[in-house]
């Protein structure tokens, strides 16, 4: 057995050699990955967790060297048990002992068990957990600048798959982030781009550009898209040209936006003067949800309709959903002729009829009086609507403008507008179930929307 000195170098050797294997295995990780140990978020640390102790000992049994028996340790202890000075000195070494105690824990005022302060909790994850952040690749991707495009003639194969292209079965695209020229089967995925490039809208990317940008999408969906920016048109006084005369065809949610709230505010303002005409406070207390559009119809006996709009559902707590885009074409047949532009809200009786519009694609068919004549005019329509998420019925009002008159048998077929959802919200994976029935907060470009179903209900219920 050696010496306590020849102990501790033998010690201290196995520590150095204990560091130098954790710095060869770290570096043999971060080697792997291709990012420097300083790009991860949490600096490594190569102090062993627990005490180094020789293999003879055990570490759970208190070790004490026993002292010497003498004249004045005897004399000493009398004293200190007569003062009570050993107390201290005794938790001091019962402090650097291993032993079953648990006197670290200690009861809150609520309850639950603390831990003595002078016990280190780590608040890090381990250093080469697997879904550690590495920070300098994704703040390489957030800081991005606008590629140069490749010309066309610079490839004539793909990038990634080296095939070859051709016109109709292996056309060129460029990825939106690199640049690059790939053929259609290798650029499939669309991303949201960085702050530098300025486009709110998903773009085509390559797939390793896809697999960059991926885990970057929640972030910029919430910064950067469309969705999450405030309302740019807002106006719809009579000093704005376009709350005049909604389209009926929106290119964009924005505009769908600024039509349904275009006409709730106008049929507010012909409710305020003629209640008579106004959508019933009983059918309004009782609505699950609300379809907004406008919609184009001319011909005499067969009528022809086309139409865009937007669809909101209310949430359990009473909340507005966020809108979801709709397309209505439609056929009429009966004593009608003329043509008028006619804003629509459809009233959505109950959970059924939402899960209709949540649907990719619907059908509708009703009977119902229409007439127009000058600016303003007035039609009530109602219909069963019928998906492969069920059925159900709705209650159209509307106001009309333009030359119209006649009793119709209508048809119409509904669809969601998925890309103009995609091009909204950012998200490639997001369907109209999540949209209407409440997994999307609320978009804060759709926040005139809001304000217009307040004013809506509170005039029309109260």
């Amino acid at each position: 057995m050696g010496t306590p000195d020849e102990m501790m170098a033998y010690s201290s050797l196995s520590k150095i050699d204990t560091s130098q294997n954790q710095r060869a295995a770290l570096s043999n990780v971060v080697a792997g990955n291709n990012y420097p140990p300083q790009d991860y978020l949490y600096e490594p640390s190569f102090e062993p967790d627990f005490p180094e102790y020789d293999s003879r000992d055990d570490p759970f049994t208190p070790t004490r060297a026993s002292p010497k028996v003498n004249l004045k340790s005897v004399l000493g202890g009398l004293v200190s048990i007569v003062t009570g000075a050993n107390k201290s000195e005794d938790d001091a070494s019962q402090q650097q002992s291993f032993s079953t105690d648990i006197s670290f824990l200690g009861s809150g005022n609520d309850g639950d068990v603390d831990v003595h302060p002078s016990v280190c909790v780590p608040s890090a994850p381990p250093l080469l957990e697997a879904n550690a952040l590495q920070y300098s690749a994704y703040r390489e991707v957030l800081l991005a600048d606008p590629p140069e495009w490749l010309p066309d003639s610079s490839a004539n194969a793909c990038l990634q798959c080296n095939l070859p292209f051709t016109a109709l079965t292996r056309g060129r695209h460029h990825c939106r982030f690199c640049g690059g020229i790939f053929c259609k089967d290798c650029s499939k995925g669309r991303c949201l781009m960085p702050m530098k490039f300025r486009i709110r809208d998903p773009q085509r990317v390559c797939d390793a550009c896809y697999e960059r940008l991926d885990p970057l999408q929640g972030l910029l969906i919430n910064y950067n898209s469309n969705s999450m920016q405030p309302a740019k048109h807002d106006v719809m006084d009579w000093t704005s040209t376009r709350s005049w005369l909604n389209m009926p065809v929106g290119v964009s949610m924005e505009y769908e936006i600024y039509k349904a709230t275009n006409t709730m505010k106008k049929y507010c303002q012909v409710a305020r003067l003629n209640p008579e005409k106004s959508i019933p406070s009983s059918i309004l207390k009782g609505a699950k949800g609300l379809a907004i559009l406008t919609v184009a119809k001319a011909g005499a006996v067969l009528t022809y309709k086309v139409g865009t709009g937007l669809v909101v559902a209310r949430r359990s707590d009473g909340s507005w959903s966020a809108p979801s885009a709709i397309l209505s074409v439609g056929l009429g047949w009966g004593v009608q002729i003329g043509g008028e532009l006619t804003d629509f809200i459809i009233v959505l009786r109950d959970r059924k009829a939402v899960k209709a519009f949540s649907s990719r694609i619907h059908l509708s068919l009703g009977a119902g009086l229409s007439a127009a004549a000058g600016p303003i005019g007035r039609a009530f329509e109602a219909d069963v609507r019928a998906s492969e998420k069920g059925s159900g019925i709705c209650y159209s009002y509307s106001c009309s403008k333009g030359a119209f008159v006649g009793v119709s048998l209508e048809g119409n077929i509904v669809t969601t507008r998925s890309e103009t959802n995609l091009r909204f919200y950012g998200d490639a994976y997001l369907t109209t179930t999540d949209i209407l029935f409440g997994r999307v907060e609320r978009p804060r470009a759709a926040q005139p929307l809001y304000s217009a179903l307040d004013d809506l209900f509170s005039k029309m219920v109260c």
